[in-house]
């Protein structure tokens, strides 16, 4: 059977995927939106993405951190902190990048809870987002009892980067040989 060709456009049309839109319906058409905003700094591209970080999906908040957080302006950083408390995972670890890249020192505290976080992938973001943060004695000692966390990975990226950021290769991988080669 041959498809008239008259009928091609349409088909085409029809099999055309999700199209950026901040006002659909679909979630990730509205995360795609969000998306084509970077690099605008116009008041209604900013509010649009400050919005954007109330929608009920997870993947449209993540998409409107990831793209304010692109504008390295330290003053998102108010719109980072509470997210750090999001039921999402994903929230959670986006708005770990988002404090660690506008270097959001006041946000430690809420990046040190998720050290403890019950999501593995949480924990490996607050880690990463600490180590933003060389001069802070109380995510150093967080960081020494992530060398002891329960996951493998979390454990391991603690150790690295620790011993990155004391340039020490010779600490065994234990949350008590890092307490006693930073005190």
């Amino acid at each position: 059977m041959r498809t008239p060709l008259w009928l091609l456009p349409l088909l085409l049309v029809a099999c055309s995927g999700p199209e950026p839109n901040v006002k659909s319906e679909d979630a990730y058409e509205r995360f795609l939106g969000l998306r084509e905003l970077e690099g605008r700094t116009d008041a209604d591209a900013i509010g649009q993405l400050v919005r954007s970080l109330e929608d009920p999906h997870y993947l449209v908040v993540v998409g409107a951190i990831d793209v304010l957080a692109a504008h390295n302006r330290p003053e998102f950083l108010q719109h980072f902190i509470p997210k750090l408390k999001h039921k999402h995972p994903m929230v959670r670890q986006a708005a770990c990048e988002a404090v660690a890249r506008v270097h959001g020192e006041e946000a430690v505290p809420g990046v040190i809870e998720l050290v403890k976080d019950p999501d593995a992938m949480v924990r490996r973001s607050a880690l990463k987002a600490l180590a933003q943060f060389p001069r802070r004695p109380d995510g150093l000692r967080a960081m020494v009892d992530a060398v002891g966390d329960k996951d493998p990975g979390v454990s391991y990226m603690a150790h690295r980067l620790l011993s990155e950021r004391t340039n020490r290769k010779d600490v065994k991988q234990s949350k008590e040989a890092w307490a006693e080669a930073v005190k």
